[in-house]
């Protein structure tokens, strides 16, 4: 990381950028609880006890497995605690393109810290990263690299809002969020990315070559029509395999 050409942050624009505070309200969480509680489980699967481990999901999710969570969730998980540690990292808000966009921000206090936006994936949320986002911004070690994280939630996402018009794919969204390091002062910055966060990043790197600094993805994707000849036996079946899914058991992508 010591090769790269850090993006020390320029002041943000404090007009465009607003903190926000997550509030979920006590009816909502009761009403969530509620549900939970009576929630119609299916029946147990027909073979119960067929083999151990990871095996027993052979014939679907267990019945004792889902209760356990169901359970978790209704009667032992603390949103409260998980709303306070989202503000403790820093909630902001902001508008691009008419539609407002929610996303944590915690800036370093390394003098030689990277930005770094991490983009989450469908189903999932800002909830993957928060985990790291103290270690990244601060690590213990004075030789592992610093950053300063900026995790937004996908438009319908979250806290940020839910577009009213079509046209939110990948390629606009990559360039909202180059809009929204932008506005926090990154003008060159890291991207990860993992699912459709994974093709987010992908475009943002094909796109923003000026912006972008470097792409770490767990969706690996190649450019379309490039020639099989040179791969391996395991690398030509991988993509025989790719192909295939995309072309017969992509589902809900088609």
């Amino acid at each position: 990381m010591s090769t790269l050409d850090h993006a020390q942050p320029s002041p943000p624009d404090s007009i465009a950028v607003q903190p926000f505070t997550a509030d979920a309200t006590d009816a909502e969480l009761d009403d969530l609880r509620t549900r939970l509680a009576a929630a119609r489980l299916p029946e147990a699967e027909t073979v119960h006890g067929a083999a151990p481990g990871q095996a027993r999901w052979d014939q679907g999710v267990p019945l004792a497995d889902l209760v356990e969570a169901v359970n978790y969730w209704r009667t032992e998980y603390d949103w409260r605690s998980f709303e306070t540690r989202l503000d403790r990292i820093g909630q902001f808000r902001t508008t691009i393109d008419g539609l407002g966009i929610h996303f944590l921000h915690r800036r370093s206090t390394r003098a030689d810290a990277t930005p770094l936006l991490l983009t989450h994936g469908w189903p999932g949320s800002i909830a993957e990263f928060v985990h790291v986002v103290d270690e990244l911004a601060e690590p213990q070690e004075p030789a592992v690299p610093a950053f300063h994280v900026v995790v937004p939630s996908l438009p319908g996402f979250g806290y940020s809002d839910r577009p009213t018009t079509t046209g939110w794919g990948t390629e606009k969204i990559a360039a909202a969020w180059v809009q929204l390091m932008g506005r926090l002062g990154y003008d060159r910055f890291l991207a990860h990315g993992g699912d459709w966060g994974g093709n987010i990043t992908t475009v943002l790197a094909g796109r923003f070559p000026g912006h972008v600094l470097g792409v770490h993805t767990l969706f690996a994707e190649a450019p379309p029509g490039l020639s099989v000849d040179g791969l391996t036996a395991d690398e030509r079946r991988w993509t025989e395999e790719t192909r295939d899914f995309w072309h017969h058991r992509a589902a809900y992508a088609k």
